[in-house]
């Protein structure tokens, strides 16, 4: 029995992001922003089970990504897609929307056959990029910082930042994995500050401090690349 707990968190994954999605197309953005977070709950769940209950499998594996191709492609896209359409004139520009859905399938097909992103990533993770995707429309509701939501809704900007994220999906730029394979200070020093880093950020600021923590992480793994 025990070995079907992370399929079933994995399908609770899933009926999140399918329910966040339709949520997203009937204009209730803040709510479709919250099945992103219950969605990364349970896929946080659904390893650490896999792994607690050594009832990791080739099923589960796949079953996973296909439960956050709905919660961390489809529904950011869905999310954007009504963004987009709300704060742009041209008709053509929403559609820049679909770009995400598209390489986050892609992206996690690359990770699903690719053993080296153990201990980080090449492209942006499609949970990070959701989450940050999710605090978009909550921002904008808010409204506590009149400068951001202002910069957030000039023309272009929803498009072109999601074609940059969509872009950062499957670049081949090293991000930090936020996993531990061991709790060493030496091999984890980055790992343990940019979860300090995040906390304070959230702790100070709310949504807009995972919003600003996560562009910072993408920034960090943008420059670290350069100077490679």
């Amino acid at each position: 029995m025990k070995k079907h707990i992370p399929n079933c968190l994995s399908v609770l994954n899933l009926i999140s992001g399918t329910i966040g999605t339709l949520l997203a197309l009937k204009g209730e953005l803040v709510y479709a922003a919250y099945s992103i977070y219950i969605g990364a709950f349970l896929d946080f769940l659904d390893g650490f089970t896999a792994k607690l209950l050594h009832a990791q499998s080739a099923l589960g594996k796949q079953l996973d990504a296909l439960a956050d191709l709905i919660t961390f492609g489809m529904l950011p896209s869905s999310i954007l897609y009504m963004l987009i359409t709300t704060y742009e004139t041209c008709p053509y520009r929403p559609y820049a929307a679909l770009c995400m859905v598209v390489f986050s399938a892609l992206r996690l097909a690359r990770f699903n056959v690719d053993p080296k992103q153990a201990d980080q990533f090449t492209g942006l993770a499609t949970t990070a990029n959701a989450l940050l995707v999710a605090t978009l429309p909550i921002i904008l509701k808010r409204a506590l910082y009149p400068n951001l939501v202002n910069g957030l809704t000039q023309p272009l900007v929803l498009p072109l930042l999601t074609l940059l994220l969509s872009y950062l999906l499957v670049a081949p730029i090293p991000f930090i994995a936020l996993k531990f394979q061991g709790f060493a200070w030496q091999t984890n020093q980055a790992r343990y500050c940019f979860i300090l880093l995040g906390m304070l950020c959230i702790v100070a600021m709310h949504v807009e401090g995972l919003f600003l923590s996560i562009g910072l992480y993408i920034l960090y793994a943008l420059c670290k690349a350069k100077i490679r």
